[in-house]
């Protein structure tokens, strides 16, 4: 008995004594926590953060890298495990190896390429260590860029307020174009609408599908603010990012109650589209520009699209394989743009051919950017269902709302690293990886403040927490 009592006494001190080591642990882990959770936090602000660069800089770096940068550099300081996909990695060599060919055939710039492949490593090494790294604090990542939305909307709603009573701060409103009256297009911390649709669309895109599901991923002040600031900007890529997504949800169902919607959308895309006069004039430009030939008198934003696409064209003809290398596109334009056409109006966006899919073509050929857009598809979980448990819900609506992003950036956007790009294309494959080998465990978002009642009550998940 006294031998038992002896070795009953000493477990119980072993075990004090782990207890003891177990919360003097607790307090550094937590503290790590809150480092790799404000990591995530920066990585998701350096998103709205690309309308401003460094002063005197030949890179033109941006403020939003040099966030997301200090982001990765935080979270690698907080002792965690410094985790990058490989394939990811893998993904970033294959594009410089084919991106540096049309290099070495004499087509492009060795200074350009040498820039851009730069300032890419650096986006996607920063972006992958905090998407890699971040294990179940990835999971934030989506709902931490819808809430800054809101307040990046809020900033614009606020810019609005003030330019209608003749109020304007240059940081806020560069360039002043008026709708009707005294209300002008709305910008926010973006260069231009355009840009600032960019920013936006992936919350808009979630808030559209959520809400039209009777799962919305916002409250309804917050979506309708949100919306909103997205429509009062008037611009031709937003007008399409929602027609895009209307269309799409409604002509996938059979109902007859989809069939009136149907009626009703196009009826009101066509109301739209006659009432607003930017839209108006960009789509009638574009397609004159395009279908018809007649250039002379087309808008700015239209005629330098329209340019683009010649290069990219005669590119394609005459280097179809492997282009003219990265950051070869402004040397296609001066070599392939007809000389009525470059003394036409400006040469905007001759470095980045003013769209995603023109200047994969003309910088890294046709079957590259055949395999981008098969591998965006092939990463995509598929339309978001209501029936879908929450976990499972939220990387589909993810998915869908980054796929729509890539979609507008193709047709309008040609910067590669804008608005940490990659974070969202690294992002997209991580949220497929995920579901491909079940880790759904804590791919739910959860902030409490974010989801409705109804889906708490009704889609609680049994596999991770709720």
């Amino acid at each position: 008995a006294q031998v038992r009592l002896s070795w009953t006494i000493n477990e119980l001190r072993g075990l004090c004594d782990q207890r003891r080591q177990i919360c003097d642990s607790r307090v550094p882990d937590q503290f790590k926590m809150r480092i790799r959770y404000t990591s995530i936090f920066l990585a998701v602000v350096s998103v709205f953060l690309y309308g401003y660069t460094l002063p005197g800089m030949e890179l033109n770096l941006f403020v939003g890298v040099l966030v997301l940068v200090a982001s990765a550099t935080l979270f690698t300081l907080s002792k965690g495990p410094l985790l990058i996909q490989r394939r990811v990695i893998a993904a970033l060599v294959f594009m410089l190896a084919v991106g540096i060919v049309g290099i070495v055939l004499g087509r492009g710039s060795i200074s350009s390429y040498l820039t851009q492949a730069f300032a890419i490593s650096l986006v996607v090494i920063s972006s992958t260590i905090i998407v890699a790294g971040g294990r179940e604090l990835t999971a934030k990542i989506f709902p931490t860029y819808l809430e800054l939305s809101f307040v990046y909307a809020l900033i614009a709603i606020f810019e609005l307020v003030l330019g209608s009573t003749g109020v304007y701060f240059e940081f806020l409103t560069p360039e002043i174009d008026y709708v009707f009256a005294n209300v002008h297009r709305i910008t926010g911390l973006a260069a231009e609408p355009a840009h600032y649709c960019f920013v936006m669309t992936p919350s808009v895109v979630a808030i559209l599908i959520g809400t039209l599901l009777g799962r919305p991923c916002m409250s309804t002040f917050k979506s309708v603010v949100i919306v909103m600031s997205y429509i009062l900007t008037f611009s031709s890529v937003g007008f399409f990012v929602l027609s895009l997504v209307l269309l799409v949800f409604f002509f996938r169902r059979s109902s007859w109650s989809a069939a009136m919607a149907k009626i009703v959308l196009i009826a009101a895309v066509i109301g739209l589209f006659s009432s607003v006069p930017q839209i108006n004039m960009r789509v009638v430009d574009t397609y004159s520009a395009f279908a018809l030939g007649n250039h002379a008198n087309v808008n700015l934003s239209s005629l330098t699209l329209y340019k683009n696409a010649v290069v990219t064209t005669r590119s394609a003809v005459d280097q179809p394989i492997f282009g003219a290398g990265l950051g070869g596109h402004e040397h296609n334009y001066y070599k392939y743009l007809p000389s009525s056409l470059l003394m036409l109006g400006r040469n905007l966006n001759e470095k980045d051919a003013s769209s995603l899919f023109l200047r994969l073509i003309s910088e890294f050929g046709l079957p590259f950017t055949v395999l981008f857009y098969l591998l965006v598809i092939f990463f995509w979980t598929g339309f978001p269902d209501r029936r879908d448990v929450l976990p499972i819900y939220w990387k589909k609506l993810t998915s869908t709302a980054i796929l729509v992003l890539i979609i507008a950036y193709s047709l309008r956007g040609g910067n590669y690293i804008f608005n940490s790009f990659p974070l969202f294309l690294i992002l997209h494959y991580d949220v497929y990886r995920s579901l491909k080998y079940g880790d759904i465990i804590a791919c739910a978002p959860q902030p409490a403040r974010v989801m409705t009642r109804p889906i708490r009550s009704s889609y609680v998940s049994t596999t991770g927490p709720d």
